[in-house]
């Protein structure tokens, strides 16, 4: 799935004018950095659908604060100019891992900003320009870490603890919620990542006797089912 990461609206005469839709796009909707490699990738590119390049800055924050940078990774390059229909590749480069644990997974956010330059038409117009950031999971995988993926949800352990739903992720790896049903109704209330070695309570109400049935994100940011589990 390729995202649409910047646009600009136009402010001319007093009034607005139609937005027009940017042409930069991202390669993916994760990085997932295998700690055995020196680097991992991700690619860029500008479909040149209005016809201008973009200044396109790119840096990674912590998952839990996205306002602050990353120690532990530098991107590069970190700010270039992208022209209509050219790609570029970031590379994400671990700098500073080392006390990063080793037997999970870390997880932080690959941002990616993009500022639309004006065009010969605007350039004489009284133009007010707006870049869109993207942000995407990054996912520092040790090459220590046992399992997959698909065993962690397997391994999930749900529980109705008050008659509120308790989850449990004993592994390694971050799960990625996309939805949960609950004998086939979508519940809300559900965190967007249950962490590794984590205990969520949340109030969802939950019965022993109910199904529950998990989709998650892989990977490669498709949405997959898991088998339907009942608390215990």
């Amino acid at each position: 799935m390729r995202l649409k990461v910047a646009a600009f609206l136009a402010l001319a005469a007093g009034f607005w004018l139609p937005h027009v839709q940017a042409g930069v796009n991202v390669g993916s909707t994760r990085v997932v950095y295998q700690s055995k490699e020196k680097e991992a990738n991700l690619s860029l590119s500008n479909s040149g659908e209005d016809g201008v390049p973009y200044l396109v800055q790119s840096w990674v924050s912590p998952y839990d604060n996205k306002d602050d940078s990353a120690d532990e990774f530098i991107i590069t390059p970190p700010l270039f100019r992208l022209d209509a229909k050219a790609q570029n590749i970031l590379r994400i480069i671990a700098t500073n891992v080392k006390s990063l644990p080793t037997d999970k997974e870390s997880l932080f956010l690959l941002n990616v900003k993009a500022i639309p330059a004006k065009s010969a038409e605007q350039s004489s117009q009284n133009v007010l320009q707006i870049a869109l950031k993207t942000t995407i999971k990054l996912f520092y995988r040790p090459a220590g870490l046992q399992g997959s993926l698909p065993e962690a949800v397997e391994k999930l352990q749900w529980r109705a603890e008050g008659g509120k739903l308790t989850v449990q992720n004993p592994s390694g790896y971050n799960v990625v919620v996309s939805d949960l049903l609950i004998n086939n109704t979508a519940s809300k209330g559900m965190p967007e990542v249950i962490k590794p070695g984590s205990t969520v309570a949340t109030a969802i109400a939950l019965k022993n006797s109910d199904t529950l049935e998990l989709s998650y994100i892989n990977e490669y940011g498709s949405t997959v089912k898991a088998a339907p589990v009942t608390p215990h």
